[in-house]
């Protein structure tokens, strides 16, 4: 791994094959799993921002499900957007699944992941969650990466119909894939439309992230409706909601057949 002038870490340890960093450089703070890539991070200036691009365009979920309430993470990671939702939307009750005690541990220590009773914090795999699971969801968010990407079994049509039976009525999976795998991203787009009605994507940029909106809904919003409340998230928290309403993309499911360009 490549550091800099400034670099330090300030947590390494290693569970199994895994090994969990905290990296600092300057007033910016990284969750890094023993290579070069990015988890997470945090501003220690300014630590309600987001800080990656993906997770600011995670939260167009917000813009399919205006009223979610109740929200599943699987994949914890430093917590940011779970936290950035506890921060905006007061009414949410999360609960956060993460299979690596160190994850969560670090989470809390070094990146301000508040102990509070909306959040609910379990240690345990996604899959075998889902399927002990008696809750629905409004919103579910997968980000699970480790140090080589998601582990394959969390990308199934197995899976995603797993999560599409905790889903309550108009609810929607919001699935972060890497972009610059296309083959496992086609795959993935494949067994989402294999299992929801509706989907959307948004890429967030060329050979990076994508982000999968999958919901079961026979009545989607309107991409007007999106578009107005893309604007009036925009005024209440630091996200720019009205680009990435125009950037989501609708791809067509085996129970649809069109495929439908929003913009």
């Amino acid at each position: 791994m490549k550091l800099f002038r400034h670099d330090k870490f300030l947590y390494e340890k290693r569970n199994g094959e895994q090994i969990v960093q905290v990296l600092q450089r300057d007033n910016r703070r990284e969750l890094r799993f023993g290579n070069h890539i990015t988890q997470s991070a945090i501003s220690l200036d300014a630590p309600d921002l987001l800080q990656l691009e993906y997770t600011r365009a995670m939260m167009a979920a917000f813009l399919l499900a205006p009223r979610a309430t109740d929200i599943l993470h699987i994949g914890l990671g430093a917590g940011s957007l779970a936290r950035f939702i506890h921060q905006h939307f007061p009414g949410s009750r999360q609960v956060l699944v993460e299979l690596s005690p160190e994850v969560i541990e670090v989470a809390y220590r070094y990146f301000d992941l508040p102990e509070s009773p909306r959040l609910r914090v379990v240690v345990d795999e996604g899959a075998r969650f889902l399927r002990n699971c008696p809750e629905s969801f409004h919103l579910i968010f997968l980000d699970a990466f480790l140090a080589g990407g998601v582990s394959r079994h969390l990308e199934s049509a197995r899976f995603f119909a797993s999560a599409r039976d905790r889903l309550a009525p108009g609810g929607w999976l919001v699935n972060n894939v890497w972009g610059s795998d296309r083959e496992n991203l086609n795959a993935v787009k494949i067994n989402l439309a294999g299992v929801f009605n509706r989907l959307y994507s948004l890429s967030v940029r060329a050979d990076s992230n994508v982000i999968f909106f999958a919901g079961n809904t026979s009545d989607p919003p309107s991409m007007a409706s999106v578009k107005s409340l893309a604007e009036q998230f925009s005024g209440s928290m630091p996200l720019d909601l009205p680009g990435f309403a125009a950037k989501l993309t609708a791809v067509p499911t085996t129970q649809d057949g069109q495929e439908r360009v929003v913009g």
